[in-house]
Formats: C-alpha cells, structure tokens, sequence
C-alpha cells in the first residue's frame, strides 16, 4: 500500500468527530450519528476508530448499513465532502481480511484455530455473510480448493449487501492532522489517529501491525510522539477506559462489552472539547 492509501491525511480541521471502538452496536451508534449530525459543520471531520462489527449481541450488517447511511446522510449537507469521513482499520478489520485471503496461508488451520481462540467475536462477522468459525474450521481441514470456494463465497455475499465491499477499501491504518505552527518547519501542534497503539520507538511509516496488537506499548508513553502533539485512540483491548492526558487520549468506553460508544469532539492541536456516551 502506499502512503496515501495507508494513512489519512486530515489537514487542518475545525473539529474532529471521533468515535470509539462500535463493536457491532447499532443503537448507540446511532444515537452518536444524532449527536454528530446536530452539531457538524463544514470544515469538521469523522473519524472512526475500528472495530467496528464484533461485540456482545452484536448486530454487525445493520451496523455497517447505519455507517453506510450516516455518511450518505452527512454528505447532503451543504459544504460536506467525501473526504471529511475516515475511517480506520481496527483487529477485526485486520482478521477479516486475513480470512478473506486464508487459502494463501501456510497453515490455514492454524489460523482459524488461533482466532476462534482470541477472537471469537469474529463468527458474528461470519455469519452476517452466510458462514461461521465452525465453518471455517471444518473447511481449513478439507484443503485449498475447498477454502478457495469459501472465500469466494464470502465475498459474493460481501457485495451483494450495498456497500459493504466497497467500505473495507476505505480503510485506512492511521489518520493525522497536517498545519504548522509560527515556525513552518515544525508540526509538534499536529495529532495522531490509531486503533489501538503503536511503538514510540518506531516512525509511523514503520509500525505495521503495531496499530492492532502493541497497546501496552501505547499505555506506556511518556513523552510525545514526535512530530505529534498527542496520539488518540479508540480501542484498549485490557478495557482501562477513556483517559485523557496531554500526551495519550484513550477513548474506548467498553461499547459491546457491557460499556458506552463514546465520541469526543476535539480541536485541531488534540484538546478535548466535549464526550457524549450513549
């Protein structure tokens, strides 16, 4: 992938939207949608943060259509433009797409076995798309022309909902602002976008999978990641809770974990302005 098409480059916004972790719950989504709807103007940004389909009683094909609905919903008013939506790739986003290209994998079995383990919530996904884990399992032991089909049928069920194939293109695996200060040299007052966390030790064009799976690496900060002023997240797999600091911004309510969908409006340099939880 590209830079371009790696990464979301945001400019200089009025606000960003920026929502948590969703995990396939469509009413608080949608009450969010509300509130985002009645206060956006042109010149602000929707961010999503990933993880975006698997959670306790998830609903995760009705929340991609309400995802799919509010930014057309968006788009007609005046002054809004396709770009002013990103959305980021989360875990699930990741192993998705993993399953969709499974019968390349040495070991196939093996992969479905360690995500039944870790990620179970991935059979809701499944199942919005006619299929499950179990399938998964018992046809990873049949061979590759047998997973072949599958993910062929996966995909024709994939684009027979509206949409939806097009959605996992727009993914991106971060997001940052772009202004400068008084010095034109230096952009310290800009601000990162991650699912999950990254390694401070790394450049962003040299994280990888980090965004996904160092978010112990993300709670240990404590110095800015440079050239960024602040790093936000939207998901914490240890459930810590939304914390707002100078350097770190984490904004995972618990939503479909037995918690709220949080969205915080921010300003460009990374400040809080409002949380609204549903």
């Amino acid at each position: 992938m590209s830079f371009k098409t790696s990464f979301s480059n945001l400019g200089h916004p009025r606000r960003i939207w920026t929502v948590s972790a969703i995990r396939g719950q469509l009413v608080p989504l949608a009450a969010i949608h509300n509130h985002i709807y009645t206060h956006c103007r042109p010149g602000d940004r929707v961010l999503y943060t990933g993880n975006y389909f698997g959670g306790d009683n998830a609903a995760p094909g009705e929340t991609l259509d309400e995802l799919l609905y509010f930014r057309r919903s968006l788009l007609a008013q005046p002054g809004m433009m396709p770009e002013d939506f990103v959305y980021l790739r989360g875990v699930q986003e990741e192993l998705w797409s993993k399953l969709l290209q499974i019968h390349f994998a040495p070991s196939a079995r093996n992969v479905v076995e360690w995500i039944a383990g870790h990620h179970p919530e991935m059979d809701s996904i499944l199942s919005t798309y006619g299929s499950s884990l179990k399938d998964a399992a018992r046809i990873a032991r049949e061979g590759i022309v047998p997973l072949t089909k599958w993910t062929i049928y996966l995909r024709e069920k994939m684009r027979a909902r509206a949409g939806h194939e097009k959605f996992f293109t727009l993914l991106r695996r971060a997001a940052f602002t772009e202004h400068h200060g008084e010095d034109a040299r230096s952009n310290d007052n800009n601000i990162l976008f991650v699912h999950a966390g990254l390694d401070p030790s790394l450049p962003l064009t040299s994280q990888g999978d980090r965004f996904w799976w160092a978010a112990r690496s993300f709670g240990a900060m404590q110095k800015p990641y440079h050239p960024f002023r602040t790093v936000i997240r939207g998901a914490d797999p240890d459930d810590g809770g939304v914390q707002v600091g100078e350097i770190a911004v984490s904004l995972d309510g618990g939503c479909g974990r037995g918690g709220q969908l949080v969205c915080a409006q921010m300003s460009p340099r990374g400040d809080v302005l409002s949380l609204q939880a549903a």
